[in-house]
């Protein structure tokens, strides 16, 4: 395994490194403290990690009515004003993309974000965590879509998916989740820690309303 990786901030690095690779990931000094600000217009609050909790907001899943798979209209809503904040900061949207776990959240979210109104918004990238893989960009949204009282994860569970998502983003994270769905997985409560960890936590309850 190669232990010098190019891509991330080392922020971004330390969490998958310790849960993956054995703490033996290192940043090169050409990406370690690279941070989206360099790359805007406008001032944004975009730590490299950050995560945005929505427990208790009532945002709760929902299953497609022809198809197995899931979609959350509430985290989807706060990654829709997401990227609106961020194109109109500056980003280009060749730099940005939003992944989901579920194809349920992708088909839903594309259909929002076409409805945008921002120059080549063709080029902003929406897809699934697996269609993903191997793809990289400065900024990265996720939406882990899951949210229910009995705390099923479903294939979030499948925690290899869970890291090639979080390692696609060079300079920002943003991770929208409901910790107290996701913290029936040690994993995931690790991951909401971490946040705290790097002063990247913000609850839903205090964020602007989308």
């Amino acid at each position: 395994m190669l232990a010098e990786q190019y891509r991330m901030h080392e922020t971004l690095m330390e969490f998958p490194s310790h849960e993956m690779y054995g703490d033996r990931l290192r940043a090169h000094p050409s990406v370690a403290g690279r941070t989206l600000a360099e790359v805007l217009t406008s001032p944004v609050d975009a730590p490299p990690y950050l995560f945005l909790d929505t427990a208790g907001k009532g945002f709760d899943e929902a299953r497609e009515a022809k198809g197995e798979s899931f979609f959350n209209p509430g985290e989807a809503a706060l990654i829709l004003a997401r990227v609106r904040e961020l194109l109109a900061a500056g980003l280009p949207t060749r730099d940005l993309a939003v992944i989901a776990p579920y194809r349920g959240q992708v088909s839903y979210l594309r259909e929002r974000i076409s409805a945008l109104e921002f120059p080549d918004l063709e080029a902003l990238e929406v897809d699934t965590v697996d269609a993903f893989q191997g793809r990289e960009k400065e900024a990265i949204l996720l939406t882990l879509t899951r949210s229910n009282s009995d705390g099923a994860l479903g294939f979030l569970s499948e925690l290899r998916r869970t890291n090639v998502a979080i390692t696609r983003a060079r300079r920002h994270l943003f991770v929208v989740g409901d910790s107290a769905t996701l913290s029936s997985h040690d994993y995931y409560g690790r991951l909401v820690e971490r946040a705290h960890a790097v002063k990247g936590y913000r609850s839903a309850w205090e964020w602007p309303e989308p």
